[in-house]
């Protein structure tokens, strides 16, 4: 069989005609999934894709922590086979108790540990067939994103099936994207549907028959009861995120409906699947309708808030909490939605809409109802959260000292004014937000003390070991910082910056492979720029110029404008001996960004090879300006005014060189020597 070069794109205008198409692929095997986001909500396909491998090669070979996470986020049901994650605080506390949230970033992290495991799958190549791409959650649009990128279509052949391709289509931009770069797309015509089982069965994913039109709502309400009784005795457990609320929602009885509803939503933002959550509170909207008690809606509108603010949609958020406040003088109410307020003009706008200011009155007010809260222990928490938004405000408006004073007081509400079996989250997150002041405020070994607190209570939560491996990095405490990172890839799924923070430290000390550490950081996320521009200057280092140019090629597509990345470019040119070439990058990084005096000394090169000196003493004079103690600089304009014949003033650079820290200094007196003889002989 010919080896795949590429994945594959099947577009139709209907399932049958898709399901054809993908039926005559000439593979041995395929796996085929159904992604449709009303069967089983988040990860429908992924997470059956996992129910179906993962039995296969179970004990074949050890799973890695952070791949194992993620199979069981995408499929928790294999919990069973595989062990139930380690518990943390956020995953184990009580749901009134729940005070930190995931960034939504923890899709991409669980979808890199998907990926993991299909580049590693054992045997030979599987192809993957994944229908109703068109209509999956964004978790399974992300994943399959991430896996059409990273996986090689010789080993792992992913075939999506999807509506159509038109600028309309429902398909995610970025899966879209991939397939466009990535995939051979196959459209195939209509064909005739075949029958596939009455509509309930479908559970909302298909066209409702004429039995189905024809039955009274009584009748319905029963068919669809029978099917979510049938889907909650199912040992999938995640039919209860998709088919199991939707069936309830047409039941008969409108409280079953928002019951399974709510739980879905509780699930999902405690995961972080936070798109699936949003819709869901829709669905809420509709169960609830117009004269819903207060209580009931007021926890469907604080959940959507809360979601459009972690899916970093501020402003829709901040329409969402106005909505709240108009509708009730409750004080616990205002508490609550003005520090929700406050963040959004603290953190989550970007500027200009960022504003501290703002933030700052927001925050204000939320502590001013406090006092009005009746009871004492209610008072006690909000007085610590409340004081603990405030610290994060003021550390943004650049007083330090007094949002540490903030946490204190935080602190002490929390101690005197809290049962001591209650909030053990909130308390770690205070003290974890106390470690990250004292490091800012270069108190370190208090700092280190705080960690130490957070890690022993919470041991398996990634953060607090990966902000401490941070601080153990910039005090120089290398093994230690290896080690938290080395814990972190255990309990987390993969993500990029351990891996080039991992790098950074390994170029600082030595002792590991840097360079896989960038390359991997790249692997799961190719926009990091940083790394991409430290990989490629350690393979200018080993003399790859041709490698790191096309490393920094490949980041301009994404990054066309990024200084660093047409500087690095530049030099790598400049390297392979294409002078005029560098010279054009540098000449655009240095439009873009005037004010790096690597590109002015670089570009000062790229005219020393083509004869220009006058331009390249113009270039190391600027970057001198920039960098006034920098001797390296110092060193190469004195080179160019040796090479224009300027001994005099070669030597009063060479000289100026020797004088600061770092100098080459065998080298500049060997010039120095040079440029005596030099004006000597012309004196």
């Amino acid at each position: 069989m010919r080896e795949a070069t590429a994945h594959l794109w099947i577009t139709g205008p209907n399932r049958a005609a898709r399901e054809a198409a993908a039926a005559a692929l000439p593979f041995p095997d395929p796996v085929s999934v159904d992604c449709h986001r009303g069967l089983r909500g988040p990860y429908t396909g992924a997470g059956e894709l996992m129910r179906l491998l993962v039995p296969r090669t179970h004990g074949q070979s050890p799973l890695p922590g952070g791949t194992r996470l993620s199979i069981l986020a995408a499929a928790p049901e294999l919990s069973a086979l595989l062990g139930a994650p380690e518990p943390t605080l956020t995953s184990a506390a009580p749901p009134g108790e729940r005070t930190r949230w995931y960034g939504h970033e923890r899709t991409r992290r669980i979808a890199n540990g998907l990926v993991d495991h299909l580049a590693a799958h054992p045997g030979p190549p599987l192809t993957l067939v994944f229908h109703d791409v068109h209509e999956a959650d964004a978790t399974d649009a992300e994943f399959l994103a991430i896996a059409l990128r990273r996986l090689d279509p010789a080993r792992v052949r992913i075939a999506v099936c999807s509506d159509d391709d038109t600028p309309g289509s429902s398909l995610a931009p970025a899966t879209a994207a991939e397939l466009r770069r990535r995939a051979e797309h196959r459209e195939t015509p209509a064909v005739p549907d075949t029958y596939r089982g009455e509509f309930v069965g479908t559970d909302g994913t298909g066209e409702p028959d004429d039995l189905y039109r024809q039955l009274d709502p009584a009748a319905r309400a029963k068919l669809h009861d029978s099917r979510a009784d049938e889907l909650e005795a199912s040992p999938v457990w995640s039919w209860r995120l998709g088919a199991v609320p939707y069936h309830r929602a047409h039941g008969s009885s409108p409280d079953a409906g928002h019951a399974a509803c709510e739980s879905a939503v509780a699930y999902c933002l405690g995961m972080g699947y936070y798109t699936a959550a949003l819709e869901l509170t829709a669905r809420i909207d509709d169960l609830l309708g117009p004269d819903a008690p207060w209580p009931a809606r007021y926890r469907q509108l604080r959940q959507r808030g809360l979601c459009l603010a972690l899916l970093d949609r501020p402003a829709e958020a901040e329409a969402a909490y106005y909505d709240v406040l108009a509708r009730t003088t409750d004080p616990k109410v205002h508490t609550t939605v003005s520090y929700a307020l406050s963040v959004l003009f603290t953190r989550l706008y970007d500027s200009p809409r960022k504003d501290h200011v703002r933030a700052l009155a927001h925050i204000n007010t939320a502590i001013a109802f406090i006092d009005q809260l009746p009871d004492a222990e209610d008072r006690a928490f909000h007085t610590a959260f409340m004081h603990n938004g405030k610290a994060l405000v003021t550390m943004h408006l650049g007083d330090l000292p007094e949002a540490l004073r903030l946490v204190d007081t935080a602190l002490a509400a929390v101690e005197d004014g809290l049962a001591p079996g209650r909030h053990h989250l909130h308390k770690s997150v205070l003290h974890h937000n106390r470690a990250q002041l004292l490091a800012r405020l270069g108190r370190g070994e208090e700092a280190l003390e705080e960690y130490e607190r957070i890690v022993t209570q919470d041991p398996n939560h990634p953060e607090y070991r990966f902000d401490r491996a941070v601080l153990h990095h910039q005090q120089e405490r290398f093994e230690a910082a290896l080690a938290d990172y080395a814990e972190v890839e255990r309990i987390s799924p993969p993500f990029a910056e351990l891996h080039y923070n991992r790098g950074d430290l390994y170029s600082a000390a030595g002792g590991g492979d840097a360079a896989a550490e960038f390359a991997r950081a790249l692997e799961l996320e190719p926009t990091r720029a940083d790394a991409r521009i430290a990989l490629a200057e350690l393979w200018l280092d080993d003399e790859r110029a041709a490698e790191a140019a096309e490393l920094a090629r490949e980041g301009l597509v994404l990054s066309p404008d990024d200084p660093s990345l047409l500087c690095v470019q530049g030099t790598a040119l400049l390297a392979l001996g294409t002078a005029e070439a560098a010279l054009h990058s540098l000449d655009r990084a240095l439009a873009v960004d005037p004010s790096t005096p690597g590109a002015h000394a670089n570009r000062a090169s790229a005219h020393l090879a083509l004869g220009h000196h006058e331009e390249a003493l113009r270039d190391l004079t600027t970057a001198l300006a920039l960098s006034p103690e920098d001797p390296d600089l110092l060193h190469n304009r004195g080179y160019v005014h040796e090479s224009a014949g300027q001994w005099a003033r070669a030597l009063d650079d060479y000289t100026r060189a020797l004088e600061l820290p770092g100098a080459d200094r065998e080298a500049l007196e060997e010039r120095r020597s040079e440029c005596r003889e030099r004006v000597s002989a012309e004196g």
